[in-house]
């Protein structure tokens, strides 16, 4: 007796822990549940009805069919979508002014009994909206990927470009977007890494593109001229100013962009003219009063940085963030290693053009390229490029033609090419090639003929000078 009494406690137990888990379970449901008996009377709803429903209450549903609830005028409307009884599908409108869409299906014991019929309900509108967010996802997906089809076309639709790298990619994609607006932005990285290029992209790509595209050197013009260079100045302003006085570079650039190169070289005193400019879009020519109103795209580079000079109170504050609305960072060269050999037949094949020849890298020129830092970055492989056109008198480029520091070893004899130059040659052409090299080297490390000279311990005339007697170009 006691034993049979112990079991009948431990069902009772049992059956307990099973409703309770039960009501959890349809407690715990987002959408709303509905338990009705055999003839549809409701005996059982979550919570979640409420909320499904508009607002109305559960207890305002139990005991009731649909029939009365349509009565009461809880129930306005409701329509079978699916006809049958395994499941059957409603559509329901509710006085809350809410649709529901109703998903009835019985629940049988394991001996095949029926027990009730288990409602699920979800409200239609919410349904909508969704459908809707769904939708209006995928067309805004849609749209940006034919927008970024349209970006990469432009990309590739740029001549001088080379664009290999992941990191060129989304640099050169966000420089088409910024093209859009005439937002002044700021293009750091170090010297050669291709800032111009970017600047350029920006340009050909606004609606400005049409109008001129001037770029200022600000580290390569004497401090005294450059105020004169960008503004421009009226007959007699000061001693040696032309008669008929000059248009500045930024009047030039009405209407299109101006690129203010090593805009970190400027003197505080032109950073505060050009910091009203920016803001007013104004300028006043040196010995005038008169503004003159103008219409130009800021666009600043720089291998310097700005914000450490800020905080060195080494360049204007108010001046780098006017100018550093929109930043786009160049990484180095030896940051887009994928990007050398490609640049570097780039590069060949113009040169071939320009010079007339038809001279090819040979594998382990390439290996030596993939191998080197390039501190000078795209502007120092450009030049090496053009060097080795020039001077190889060979189809073929071999590492014989590198420079030490690319090749990685001195010359030997086996990558010599095979018909040796054995003809002397004079001293006084030695010490050109010599200065040549040097000066060439130079400016691709600095950028600048500024920076060159002082690394080279000469004055700025005399590496003018030079280059004007060797035939170097500054690029």
């Amino acid at each position: 007796m006691n034993k049979g009494n112990v079991i009948h406690i431990t069902e009772v137990d049992e059956v307990r822990r099973l409703k309770k888990e039960l009501d959890v379970i349809i407690e715990s449901s987002y959408d709303g549940i509905i338990l009705s008996d055999r003839e549809g009377r409701i005996f059982r709803a979550n919570q979640s009805m409420e909320r499904v429903s508009g607002g109305i209450k559960v207890e305002d549903l139990l005991g009731k069919t649909a029939l009365e609830l349509e009565k009461e005028g809880i129930i306005l409307s409701q329509s079978k979508i699916i006809l049958g009884k395994d499941p059957l599908t409603l559509k329901q409108n509710i006085r809350t002014g809410v649709e529901l869409f109703i998903t009835s299906k019985p629940a049988y014991d394991d001996r095949g009994r029926f027990l009730f019929y288990v409602a699920t309900i979800r409200d239609m509108t919410e349904l909508s909206r969704l459908r809707q967010e769904v939708e209006e996802t995928k067309d805004q997906s849609f749209r940006y990927y034919q927008e970024l089809l349209q970006l990469r076309g432009q990309i590739l639709e740029q001549d001088e470009m080379v664009v290999i790298s992941r990191k060129m990619k989304d640099i050169c994609e966000r420089a088409i977007r910024v093209a859009q607006t005439d937002t002044n932005v700021l293009i750091s990285g170090p010297s050669g890494s291709g800032k111009e290029m970017i600047a350029k992209l920006i340009h050909n790509s606004s609606p400005r593109k049409s109008g001129p595209f001037v770029q200022i050197n600000c580290g390569a013009i004497p401090e005294t001229l450059l105020e004169s260079e960008l503004f421009g100045y009226e007959k007699g302003a000061f001693t040696g100013a032309g008669r008929q006085g000059k248009i500045g570079l930024m009047e030039m650039a009405d209407l299109g962009t101006i690129l203010l190169d090593e805009i970190g070289d400027l003197s505080p005193m032109v950073q505060v003219k050009l910091l009203r400019a920016i803001q007013e879009q104004v300028i006043y020519r040196v010995g005038s009063t008169t503004p003159i109103k103008l219409n130009v795209r800021i666009i600043a580079a720089t291998n310097k940085n700005l914000e450490k000079m800020v905080e060195e109170n080494l360049f204007r504050e108010d001046l780098y963030y006017r100018l550093n609305v929109i930043p786009i960072h160049i990484p180095p060269l030896r940051e887009r290693r994928e990007a050398i050999v490609p640049l570097a037949l780039h590069f060949l094949k113009s040169f071939n053009q320009k010079h007339g020849s038809d001279k090819s890298l040979s594998p382990e020129v390439c290996a030596c390229f993939e191998e080197y830092d390039w501190p000078g970055n795209v502007r120092e492989l450009e030049n090496l490029i053009e060097r080795m056109v020039v001077i190889s008198d060979e189809k073929v480029l071999t590492p014989y033609w590198l420079p030490r520091n690319v090749s990685g070893q001195a010359p030997r004899s086996d990558m010599r090419p095979k018909q040796e130059c054995t003809a002397e040659i004079s001293l006084k052409q030695a010490r050109e090639d010599a200065e040549r090299d040097a000066i060439d080297r130079a400016l691709s490390l600095h950028g600048s003929i500024r920076k060159a000279a002082k690394s080279l311990g000469v004055d700025h005339s005399t590496v003018v000078r030079k280059m004007k007697s060797l035939g170097l170009e500054h690029k």
